[in-house]
């Protein structure tokens, strides 16, 4: 996430074309960081539960988030980097928060099942937000997941449109060319090593319960795509050894994250048995 804003160099890229391509990218990356968290945040308070996430994987990817908020200070980024970092741990916070609150807090209200459900329930055809949100099993799939992904990346295109001179400003500049202090590398290893390590406790305990129930997929397709678009932003800035070595900790944080998130898409179809109507997947 931040741990990938502090690398781009003052070198441009190798063409305007190269280099808008990457603007477009990074500001959809940023934009998926923004609202990555808020599926799974939706979907536990649909629920009232927490069941679905491992308390290992919210807790390693806050500390990978702090490691980001400590190299964005250490490697005095731009104010707009320093707000996202801050915002990525306040996300996180809300995120320990629901599972503790559902967990722990919250296990009386697990009574009440299906006694007072409606026997019969009528098909709403509005397609709001609300609505999408609350009660997924009534819209399709382009509804549930194409709509919000093809929002975010209209998103990110219109930030870097309304951007100055049509550049992406959430992106720093290092003044020192193609090298960065010793220090925000060192946090970017261990950012990259925490993001990776984050994934494990969701796949072993996705496989002990045979189930994804109370995960949003939605979550997982902004990680996703949040990744592709970052690594593409490096890659079409420019290709050259020295500035992918300067990048390498980052390029395998993303590319690593996507390989884990396609082993948990997998889960999401062999295990799709198990998911609610409300939570149908193809």
């Amino acid at each position: 996430m931040i741990e990938q804003l502090i690398s781009i160099t003052s070198h441009g890229p190798a063409s305007p074309l190269r280099g808008s391509i990457s603007g477009i990218m990074g500001s959809t990356s940023l934009a998926c960081w923004i609202v990555l968290l808020m599926p799974q945040l939706i979907e536990q308070w649909r629920l009232k539960s927490a069941d679905g996430i491992a308390i290992g994987f919210i807790t390693i990817w806050f500390l990978g988030d702090v490691f980001n908020l400590v190299g964005a200070l250490w490697a005095h980024l731009l104010p707009q980097v320093m707000f996202l970092a801050v915002w990525f741990c306040f996300a996180d916070f809300l995120m320990i928060f629901s599972y503790l609150y559902y967990q722990h807090l919250n296990k009386v209200k697990k009574q009440n099942p299906q006694e007072h459900r409606p026997l019969i329930e009528h098909r709403r055809t509005s397609s709001t937000l609300t609505d999408i949100a609350l009660e997924p099993s009534y819209h399709g799939i382009f509804t549930k997941f194409g709509l919000p992904i093809l929002f975010v990346v209209g998103c990110g295109l219109m930030g870097f449109l309304v951007s100055d001179n049509g550049t992406d400003d959430t992106t720093p500049i290092d003044d020192t060319g193609d090298s960065i202090s010793l220090g925000p590398q060192i946090v970017g290893y261990l950012s990259a090593v925490l993001y990776l390590g984050a994934r494990i406790p969701q796949i072993v305990q996705n496989h002990r319960r045979k189930s994804v129930h109370g995960l949003s997929l939605l979550f997982f397709l902004f990680s996703t795509l949040g990744n592709l678009t970052y690594a593409g932003q490096i890659l079409c800035y420019r290709s050259d050894s020295n500035y992918v070595l300067l990048n390498l900790s980052w390029l395998l944080g993303s590319l690593g994250t996507i390989f884990e998130d396609s082993i948990i898409f997998l889960q999401f179809y062999i295990y799709k048995d198990s998911i609610s109507d409300d939570e149908f997947i193809p």
